[in-house]
């Protein structure tokens, strides 16, 4: 399976965000589209997150000074010119060539963080960020790889560490098991040890090789 770039069409309108999911599902294989979209057993929490989402509104403001707007915040006496920030996600070479680097570059000033399975290297990620940059860890049992994942964030300027604690083990996730999904020889997570991704690369039929 080959790197796919996205060529998405316009959606209908600016608020038509269900039209960039809909054109994204006829470009990208079946199996990729399932480890994007998909969640962990009956998908409960995914709908329930969806749900709590769509329940935030914006509280508008009226009879104020717009003479000077600014959506810029301080975190942890760190700037950001949006108070918003891009989620740790593994893998974006899966749907893009450049990966964690195109994504990085639309940041808009607000927080990067990095997933440690990131398929492009720290250093370029940070070179692409325009606002701070982050590193998402899973504590692995093998702890020299993961110093070694931290060595190489530190090396690359990332500010700080957001870690996993509520992943033991990786959570059955049906979509992937059915389409038994593999990451192609030509996605790597490019910061860590080989060793310790392996079985990534390998499809078996019922179960996912993410695991």
């Amino acid at each position: 399976m080959a790197v796919v770039r996205l060529e998405l069409p316009e959606p209908a309108d600016e608020g038509d965000l269900g039209g960039w999911a809909d054109a994204a599902r006829t470009v990208l294989p079946a199996d990729v589209w399932g480890y994007l979209q998909g969640g962990a057993g009956a998908e409960r929490t995914l709908r329930a997150n969806r749900a709590a989402y769509d329940r935030v509104a914006l509280l508008p403001r009226f009879l104020v000074d717009v003479s000077a707007v600014s959506l810029s915040t301080s975190v942890f006496g760190v700037e950001w010119a949006v108070p918003f920030g891009v989620a740790p996600m593994a893998y974006h070479r899966l749907v893009h060539p450049d990966g964690e680097v195109a994504t990085a570059a639309a940041g808009l000033g607000g927080a990067f963080v990095s997933s440690m399975f990131a398929s492009r290297r720290f250093a370029d990620v940070a070179a692409a960020t325009t606002g701070p940059h982050w590193l998402q860890l899973y504590w692995l049992r093998n702890r020299d790889a993961l110093a070694d994942v931290v060595a190489r964030a530190e090396d690359a300027g990332f500010g700080a560490l957001v870690l996993t604690v509520d992943a033991p083990r990786v959570a059955d996730r049906p979509r992937d098991s059915r389409s038994a999904f593999a990451l192609p020889d030509d996605v790597r997570a490019v910061n860590v040890d080989p060793a310790v991704m392996d079985s990534a690369y390998t499809a078996t039929a019922g179960t996912s090789a993410i695991r």
